[in-house]
């Protein structure tokens, strides 16, 4: 079931407002007008027929026969659409101007009797078929007036709506593009109504407060990773130095390499929390005023400095890569999120399952391409695996990590305007797809 839109129910509401009191002024017209025609019809034929029975009465005087009397009164003074008959005092027609006048006996008439002083009586009718074909007119009037009307309505209240929910709009947008570019800024302008004014002013003030949040959050995790970034390197330097000895016994060194294995891993995970922080506070990063990176050169060298971290699986990496594929942005951030990419694809595979690095250009968008032949990650798993310090139940029984290589990428990725995807490889395995915008600053 769709959903309608708040523009949708206002203008809705505004058309059967519109329809309602176009029904209720066309209904009341009609019947003000029927009304009006009635009593005119009403008193048309009493003002006839007591002219008439005055006239008749006159006549019958001096004629002394009821027939001829009726006869001579209508001649001098008949109005057209009025019919009289004459009735005798016992009941019987003796004169009609139905026969002579082309009114004719309808069904639909109206009539008025009026009594005569010598006996007998004067019946004058009228048909209502004129009053009928007044008001069918009038009806068929106010639904041709009635239809532009609606029409009208309609089209304007969409319109007055669009127009009234403005600062809604307005507001929505900017909350949008604070969620894109990680920039709060107040809501309030000063032209709003007063209810969306203290809807902003709300706004406002939560934003106010989820900022100092995150800037909290923001500044210990970058105090935190560089206060710990120091005693990791001199640890780190301390352990190798004490490897370097010759005389040192082998169950002493099989510890000691152990340990600068696990510094090794939390230096890695001081620096990707950095780098997590960094890309969260470059939010977009402006295209037109970022310097070209050439993503063919950033997959080629990475190439390279992966295969002295994984030697054994030199054969397996098979980089795709035209000389140029420029894009606008930080050279360190998307080094770092190819880097994650294709390390990603070497900690899930095997010796001998494939690794396929493709960089393309296509249109205004660069794609960089990493799939494996691996077993691949589940469907339940693929919405997570961007999660930060999320690992699936693979990762976290085969293989080494914290969790934040793939936030890092996604994150790199919107920084720089673009997104990475997680489909299925014809490789077997897991296929990565970042798209970012073409450079244009040479255009």
């Amino acid at each position: 079931m769709r959903v309608r839109s708040l523009v949708d129910r206002l203008a809705l509401l505004q058309q059967a407002l519109a329809v309602t009191l176009i029904l209720a002024f066309a209904a009341s017209t009609v019947w003000l007008a029927a009304r009006t025609m009635e009593r005119q019809e009403s008193a048309t034929l009493a003002s006839a027929a007591a002219h008439m029975a005055e006239s008749l009465d006159q006549e019958w005087r001096e004629e002394g026969d009821l027939g001829r009397a009726a006869a001579s009164a209508t001649e001098e003074d008949s109005p057209v659409s009025v019919q009289f008959d004459v009735i005798d005092s016992a009941g019987h027609l003796v004169f009609s101007t139905a026969a002579g006048s082309g009114h004719g006996r309808s069904a639909h008439r109206r009539s008025v009797r009026r009594p005569l002083p010598r006996g007998g009586w004067v019946v004058a009718s009228l048909s209502t078929e004129p009053r009928r074909r007044a008001l069918s007119a009038l009806v068929t009037a106010l639904v041709l007036t009635a239809i532009p009307l609606v029409l009208t309505v309609t089209a304007a209240g969409r319109v007055l709506a669009r127009r009234a929910l403005r600062p809604l709009a307005r507001i929505t947008v900017e909350a949008e593009d604070a969620t894109r570019h990680g920039a709060l800024r107040p809501l309030q302008h000063p032209a709003d109504p007063t209810e969306v004014d203290t809807l902003a002013a709300a706004f406002d003030r939560l934003f106010a407060r989820l900022n100092e949040a995150l800037e909290a959050e923001r500044h210990f995790t970058e105090d935190a990773a560089h206060e710990l970034r120091t005693p990791l390197t001199v640890l780190s330097g301390e352990l190798e130095l004490a490897l370097q000895d010759p005389a040192l016994p082998p169950a002493r060194r099989d510890g000691l390499n152990r340990a600068w294995a696990q510094t090794r891993d939390l230096g890695e995970l001081v620096d990707a929390l950095l780098l997590l922080r960094r890309s969260e506070s470059t939010g977009r990063v402006g295209i037109e005023s970022a310097a070209p990176v050439n993503l063919a050169d950033v997959a080629r060298d990475l190439a390279r400095e992966v295969a002295d971290r994984f030697p054994a699986r030199v054969r397996d990496v098979e980089i795709v890569a035209g000389d140029e594929a420029l894009v606008a942005g930080d050279a360190s951030l998307l080094a770092s999120a190819v880097r994650n990419l294709l390390t990603n694809a070497l900690k899930f595979t095997r010796p001998a399952q494939p690794v396929r690095v493709t960089v393309s250009e296509d249109g205004d968008r660069c794609e960089v391409v990493v799939e494996d032949g691996g077993s691949g990650i589940p469907a339940s798993d693929r919405d997570r695996v961007f999660d930060p310090f999320y690992r699936g139940g693979e990762a976290r029984a085969g293989s080494e990590g914290f969790g934040l290589g793939l936030p890092i990428l996604r994150r790199v990725a919107r920084a720089h305007g673009g997104d990475v995807t997680l489909t299925t490889s014809l490789l077997g395995g897991a296929r990565f797809q970042m798209c970012l915008p073409v450079w244009r600053g040479g255009a």
